[in-house]
């Protein structure tokens, strides 16, 4: 592991993270905040609804608990409905689709007279009738000690001849249990197993998914690391003109079952600039799936109820998935994105995954998109501006001085369909079926040589065998990147910032100036101050952009500037500010994306109301860089004063012509 020392860069849309190519969006209303927060999402939040899941499943043991196709499941998905339409701040789809589902009935596998201990494969064929008498092959490899080389049976030219019509024997690794179903079938054998490779827990059945249906596929069951380590001995002790022999029975059936995807995005936001945040509904049939994955689950569904709630409206369009049939396959995930036209998918500019976050023996695992901690797989390409993502978590640890550890970047969960389509993506991961070291003990306590989640896809996956501290640890950290990429952080002062308590200076004992009789302005003057009226487009990028004043409106209420674009490219917009003591209510345009510059050339028209007389109305116009038109910056000085130049675009936070998401980030440390 590595220790780093925190280095802040900006992020802008050089990463992928940032919205590119689009026109420009015009933003308004008050200043948003000046730090990132985690927003007040808390691990007793996510217990909450942890435990309303909980319920649900509980109360449907006799179904299948929440599993693919199940009265669980549904109940499951109206519950997340409710919960975000209480909000009024999302806009909620449910997006339906078919998934072929499968039963077993008679599974039956023995070797030599013995039955074995088997499970069969997602997705398998079965066998028409039992298979009888079948011998039992290997893949052509010299050492089967080491786990590794022809044995993993990944391509056909891994077998010989003596796997035809055989029940073959392959081990867990390298690449899919479908490739090697299908490499198995190439060959022609009659059936396979998969034996797991994880010496470390040699009792632990094989739960193995092919992903999809191989055609006319060989029937396939998975079996512990010591079955298929003692099957590998007595195929070594069997003498060359008496193999062993075998019986092989699987009987499935295939049906289709209607499922859902939960989607909701924030009415406010850029729509052109979505980041995304995912986490699977369903579970297996053997348990509740109460930390698989209710508990992502209700850590997204606290992180909205927080994101509702912030005092400005968010920048960026945030949208939650809660996806189905993830459990067969990442089916859900893919289909979502598979849904999307080459438009929509190019407005996703993130996503963001949580797929248990409350295992009892837990990590802090963050996705390793830069290969930094976990080497990435040859066959995974990760997208430009993941590395970036994982920093958000990495270095919001490091802030909390909370150790974490990189976990395999595979694209072995929800977030393989968006990496598969170039889509930046990361996330975080309290462990499954992995071993805790004594490293991982030191830094988040626990059982050395435990699995990370004991129960993971069993019956004991329940709310009691939740670990909340790891809840506590995961739940403020997801609120955290909610906020980091829903929010341009501004360097207005916000809404929460505190009052000053005292004056500055203690007052005089008399007036400095003797009143006068008159008013220095007479009531109802009114006017409207552009400046400059014509500016060039690189200065319209610069600090000052363009400042209007309106005259003349009664002190202390609100006036409405709107603006309206006549070049096409920039929607209308609105924005609000109060008048001061002196009747001038101030605003301020400019563009913030100096390689967009070009795009702001043309015509806007002004117009602002308020209180004590009719609108008044105005108009700039930002030319081009080869224009002959006027220069820029050399309009009238004359716009009223406070005594900072800078005052109607800090304060009043101005009208910013606004492109992508700008982030500040920082490298991530990892304590050691």
């Amino acid at each position: 592991m590595k220790l780093r020392t925190k280095t802040w860069l900006a992020v802008t849309a050089a990463t992928g993270l940032a919205l590119g190519g689009f026109s420009p969006a015009l933003a308004a209303g008050n200043a948003g905040p000046s730090e990132h927060t985690d927003m007040g999402v808390t691990g007793g939040a996510v217990m909450d609804h942890l435990q309303k899941i909980s319920d649900i499943s509980t109360s449907h043991s006799d179904e299948g608990f929440r599993a693919l196709g199940t009265p669980g499941y549904e109940e499951a998905v109206e519950y997340v409905e409710k919960t975000l339409e209480a909000t009024g701040k999302f806009d909620v789809e449910r997006q339906a689709f078919e998934v072929d589902d499968q039963t077993f009935d008679e599974v039956a596998v023995s070797v030599d007279g013995e039955k074995l201990e088997v499970t069969p494969a997602s997705y398998t064929e079965g066998t028409e009738e039992p298979l009888t008498d079948l011998s039992v092959a290997l893949p052509v490899d010299e050492d089967y000690s080491d786990l590794a080389g022809g044995q993993l049976g990944c391509a056909a030219s891994d077998f010989d001849d003596s796997a035809k019509g055989a029940l073959v024997l392959v081990a867990r690794g390298s690449c899919s249990f479908g490739e090697k179903t299908q490499a198995a079938t190439d060959a022609g054998a009659a059936a396979v197993i998969l034996y797991n490779n994880d010496t470390s827990a040699p009792d632990e059945e094989l739960n193995a998914t092919l992903g999809e249906r191989v055609e006319n596929g060989a029937p396939t069951v998975g079996v512990s690391y010591n079955v298929g380590n003692d099957l590998l001995t007595k195929i070594g002790d069997a003498a060359e003109d008496e193999p062993l022999l075998a019986d092989f029975t699987l009987e499935t059936e295939y049906t289709t079952s209607k499922t859902w995807n939960v989607i909701a995005e924030t009415k406010a936001g850029d729509h052109d600039n979505v980041q995304m945040f995912g986490a699977h509904l369903d579970g297996v049939n053997e348990g509740p799936g109460v930390n698989d994955n209710g508990s992502g689950t209700a850590a997204l569904l606290a992180s909205a109820e927080a994101l509702a709630e912030q005092p400005t409206e968010n920048d960026n369009a945030i949208r939650f998935g809660w996806w189905a049939a993830e459990e067969v396959g990442l089916v859900g995930s893919t289909h979502y994105v598979e849904s999307l036209d080459e438009s929509e998918l190019s407005k996703v500019k993130s996503y963001m995954n949580f797929d248990m976050i409350g295992s009892d023996n837990f990590i802090v695992g963050t996705l390793d998109s830069d290969g930094s901690d976990v080497p990435i797989p040859d066959d995974v390409t990760v997208p430009e501006g993941s590395a970036e993502l994982e920093e958000i978590f990495t270095d919001y640890f490091a802030d909390n001085d909370q150790p974490n550890v990189g976990t395999d970047f595979s694209g072995r969960s929800d977030y393989q369909a968006f990496i598969d389509n170039g889509i930046p993506s990361s996330g975080l991961f309290s462990g499954a079926d992995g071993t805790k070291t004594e490293q991982e003990a030191e830094w988040f306590g626990g059982t050395v040589g435990d699995k990370h989640d004991t129960n993971y896809h069993q019956s004991t996956d329940t709310i009691e065998n939740v670990n909340q501290e790891s809840l506590d640890i995961f739940a403020p950290a997801i609120g955290y990147s909610v906020h980091t990429l829903a929010y341009d952080l501004s360097d207005a002062p916000g809404p929460s910032d505190p009052p000053t308590t005292s004056p500055t200076d203690p007052p005089t004992e008399t007036p400095t100036e003797t009143p006068t009789d008159d008013p220095t302005r007479a009531p109802g003057e009114r006017s409207l101050s552009i400046d400059p009226k014509t500016i060039d487009q690189g200065d319209f990028v610069g600090e000052k952009g363009v400042q209007v004043a309106a005259s003349g409106c009664t002190p202390d209420t609100s006036a409405t500037m709107t603006v309206e674009p006549q070049n096409g490219n920039i929607e209308k917009f609105e924005q609000a500010a109060t008048a001061d003591a002196d009747s001038v209510a101030k605003f301020g345009v400019r563009g913030l994306d100096e390689s967009k510059a070009a795009t702001y050339v043309g015509t806007y028209d002004v117009t602002v109301d308020c209180a004590g007389g009719d609108p008044l109305s105005g108009s700039f116009e930002v030319l081009a860089a080869d224009s002959d038109g006027p220069g820029a910056g050399d309009g009238g000085e004359e716009l009223p004063r406070t005594g900072n130049e800078a005052l109607p675009l800090v304060i009043s936070a101005g009208a910013l012509i606004v492109l992508g998401v700008i982030m500040t980030m920082g490298a991530r440390r990892r304590k050691a």
